[in-house]
């Protein structure tokens, strides 16, 4: 810029010093319109430089106050924006550290960078429904880009909204090529959504896609039989029949836990009758910790074994289980109370407990409850 202010200024000044030269003062007239400008051609040299001059001057001046405004402008945004990256960063460690109370100071605190609004609209779900604000959840969870709403299948269901979680999840599931972590997260919405005849399908058809360990597919099957047992009248024992074979196999444990805790034992009678002429009777035991139901067969088997072997402290657990599933609860106490002597197993708690609050000894039941919770 000012290179060429300098080429016009030294133009003019040629053009002044070229009629001075010959001793001519040049003579300028400027008509536009009514209004006419006369002048010697080095008055208005002089006027232009001096204008040319004051331009420049403005300008820098316009640009010193343009740098300023700028700079507390850049100052306040870099200040805002590092607010917000920190209450980013004191959000995601405390997500991380499942310390929900910092996390709602931290969202209180402020704003999140604009790219990361979904995820802060997510934590603050998060954070509602730990403090047990469904309602307040749901707000947030609707405030989610459309794209982001996908992503957040587990705060949906938590949030008492598996229809939601089920519109979000299935286009994406139900994909030749869908991820294990999209299955997984179809599967527990269908769980929770109880919708039995979508879920045993896509179980079928694409288990091998999820890429479970054994734990994880005993959790889910535990809490499948257990929620058929619960909500509907199926039979689990057709259920469990119609898996796969390298299912059915996994699905058995779960399955067997589910049967005795329920009281339907006529589907796994076999399977405990076994263990007992096995010999295999701390895994009885531990399967019949939370019996609740009859078997006169089994019990009587149980009687049996006993006659041999009268001290064995499982197998006179067993007969407790079983008496207890059978209503005479006064057996079941007097056999907790000679097994008082030995060593106490936290698998006896649930029985005992139960023996005594139906025998009336609330004092016993009492403090079995209390050490269960201590």
């Amino acid at each position: 810029m000012i290179r060429w202010l300098l080429v016009a200024i030294l133009f003019f000044i040629v053009m002044a010093g070229a009629h001075m030269l010959i001793d001519e003062k040049g003579y300028v007239l400027v008509s536009a319109g009514v209004y006419t400008i006369e002048s010697t051609l080095v008055s208005l040299v002089f006027m232009l430089c001096l204008a040319l001059a004051i331009g420049a001057i403005i300008l820098k001046i316009g640009k010193a106050i343009w740098r300023v405004v700028v700079g507390v402008s850049k100052r306040r945004s870099k200040k805002r924006n590092a607010r917000q990256e920190a209450a980013l960063e004191q959000s995601m460690w405390a997500l991380i550290n499942g310390q929900e109370d910092s996390l709602s100071y931290a969202l209180q605190k402020a704003e999140f960078p604009e790219k990361w609004r979904d995820m802060q609209c997510a934590i603050q779900a998060k954070a509602a429904l730990y403090a047990g604000k469904k309602v307040v959840a749901r707000e947030y969870l609707q405030q989610l880009s459309e794209p982001a709403q996908s992503k957040v299948s587990q705060l949906w269901l938590a949030a008492e909204q598996e229809g939601q979680a089920l519109e979000s999840l299935a286009p994406q599931a139900q994909m030749k090529k869908a991820t294990p972590t999209q299955l997984h997260a179809y599967v527990s919405a269908l769980l929770q959504a109880k919708d039995w005849d979508t879920l045993q399908s896509t179980i079928i058809q694409r288990h091998k896609q999820l890429h479970w360990s054994e734990s994880q597919w005993d959790g889910f099957f535990t809490d499948y039989f257990s929620a058929i047992a619960q909500h509907t009248d199926k039979d689990l024992q057709a259920l469990q029949g119609s898996l796969p074979r390298g299912l059915r196999a996994m699905s058995y444990p779960a399955f067997m836990a589910v049967c005795v805790r329920t009281g339907q034992l006529a589907p796994v009678r076999k399977e405990l009758v076994k263990l007992l002429k096995k010999d295999q009777i701390s895994e009885l035991a531990e399967i019949l910790q939370h019996l609740d139901g009859a078997d006169i067969e089994l019990r009587k088997l149980v009687q049996s074994k006993l006659k041999k072997q009268p001290e064995q402290s499982d197998l006179l657990f067993c007969l407790a289980c079983l008496a207890n599933g059978e209503g005479d609860h006064s057996l079941a106490a007097k056999i907790f109370d000679t097994l008082s002597s030995e060593p106490w197993q936290t698998l006896w708690q649930y029985q005992a407990q139960r023996a005594f609050a139906k025998t009336g000894q609330y004092e016993k039941a009492y403090l079995l409850l209390s050490d269960q919770y201590h």
